[in-house]
This record gives structure tokens, C-alpha cells and sequence, in this order.
């Protein structure tokens, strides 16, 4: 049985993004195997996801290998989580442990904006996914750390091309997209209570937040950081 936690939380806002929970069909039947996985350019955001899983599963974490595209990925196989992560995203089904306690509703967001939010230059925190009522629901959590947003609006209509540069390919997008916008006045509230654990997105928020004279808040640390600071510490661990 899952049992709710700021770990398990991270884990459903990653896959509610970037990663995927699918079954791999084999030739014998009854034989199928389903897999968890992430594959991203940010080695911490992957590695924070690796602890985090193997937290919620009691295991020793997946080894993080880059694959042959030139990103970090990891894997790992468990039919209880894929029953709970398997897309479409079941809203009701992941809220009791999402809406646990304060932590785990931000921990999904965290996660969630590091799989599919963004920052740019001048400080605007946005998101985009094709789930309308996902973005819904995180425009709903949002709410109740008192941040402020805008949207969800339509950005990317069915049927568009578009040129995925790991690949070399042009594809076409098969859903309808939209994107949600963090209203800049709440950005000071966004680092504090959410953050980001990709030290680029982080970095970014955190300058615009010096260019406005905003104190920077001390954010969880995620535990990809906090191992590597322990090695620096104590290199022998």
C-alpha cells in the first residue's frame, strides 16, 4: 500500500509531467512489464526523482545513465505505482496523497514546474501541459500557498508542427495545449513555498528576485543537493 508522504508527492507531480508510467508488452502473455521512468537534460532533477522513488518503494535508488540521446535517465518497475500514475492522470485518485499536508501539496508542485514550468529572463514563472483539469487543479493548490495566476490559456492547437531538436524530427502535436502564467507579484511566494529543484530554473527565479530588492527565502534543499554536499563533506560516503 502507498502511504502518503512528501516523497510519493514528488514523484506523482514529476510523472504528471516529464515522466511516464507505461506498460512494456511482451510476446508470452501474462508476461508484461510496467515501468516508471524520466528521462531529462538536468542530472539533478533525475537524481532528486531517483531518491524520491526509492524512498516511496522501500528499494536502494536506480542507478541515474545517460542514454543515447545525451540525457540522464532512470527506470523502475512497480504495478502500484503504475495502477496510480498511469495517464490520463486521475485527478481524485492521486489527491489524498497529494493534499496530505502542506508539504506534499508543494512538493507536487515543485515537481510538477520542474517537469513542465519554466522561467524566463524577466522573471516569469509559467507552466504548460495538455491536461486543461491538471492545470486546474495546480492553478487550485497555487491558490493556497495565496499564489496568484493567470490562464490556463490555449497556446498549441492539435494538428501543429513542431521540431523536437533531440530527435531530428518534426512531429505533430496531438492534443491541444495551454499554459498557466504565476503572476510576477507572487514569485517571492513561489520560491518560498514551492521552488524549483533544476538549479537553472532556480537560479533564474532567484536573480530576478535580487533585481527587485526581494530577500531570498531558504527553500528546502532537495535531497540531490544535500547528498552532494554530504560528499564534499565527507568524501568517503
Amino acid at each position: 500500500m502507498l502511504i502518503p508522504s512528501e516523497e510519493l508527492a514528488y514523484v506523482i507531480g514529476v510523472v504528471c509531467g516529464d515522466a511516464s508510467a507505461h506498460e512494456k508488452r511482451r510476446i508470452h502473455k501474462g508476461c508484461n512489464r510496467v515501468v516508471i521512468h524520466l528521462e531529462a537534460k538536468d542530472r539533478e532533477f533525475v537524481e532528486e526523482f531517483a531518491i524520491r522513488i526509492s524512498r516511496v518503494l522501500n528499494r536502494p535508488p536506480p542507478k541515474v545513465t545517460i542514454n543515447f540521446r545525451g540525457l540522464y535517465y532512470v527506470e523502475v518497475g512497480d504495478r502500484t505505482l503504475y495502477e496510480l500514475l498511469k495517464k490520463p492522470i486521475d485527478i481524485e485518485k492521486i489527491r489524498r496523497f497529494v493534499e496530505h499536508c502542506e508539504r506534499c501539496m508543494a512538493m507536487f508542485l515543485r515537481a510538477f514546474f520542474d517537469s513542465e514550468g519554466s522561467v524566463s529572463e524577466d522573471g516569469q514563472i509559467s507552466v504548460a501541459n495538455t491536461n486543461y483539469e491538471l492545470l486546474l487543479y495546480v492553478q487550485e493548490l497555487l491558490r493556497r500557498f495565496g499564489i496568484e495566476t493567470t490562464g490556463p490559456y490555449p497556446t498549441v492547437k492539435q494538428g501543429t508542427p513542431f521540431y523536437d531538436p533531440r530527435k531530428g524530427k518534426v512531429y505533430k502535436y496531438n492534443k491541444d495545449a495551454y499554459v498557466l502564467y504565476v503572476r510576477k507579484s507572487s514569485n517571492y511566494a513561489f520560491y518560498k513555498y514551492v521552488g524549483f529543484t533544476i538549479l537553472r530554473k532556480r537560479a533564474r527565479l532567484e536573480e530576478y528576485l535580487r533585481r527587485k530588492g526581494m530577500p531570498i527565502p531558504t527553500p528546502l534543499i532537495p535531497f540531490c543537493i544535500l547528498i552532494h554536499l554530504v560528499r564534499l563533506w565527507a568524501p568517503s560516503i
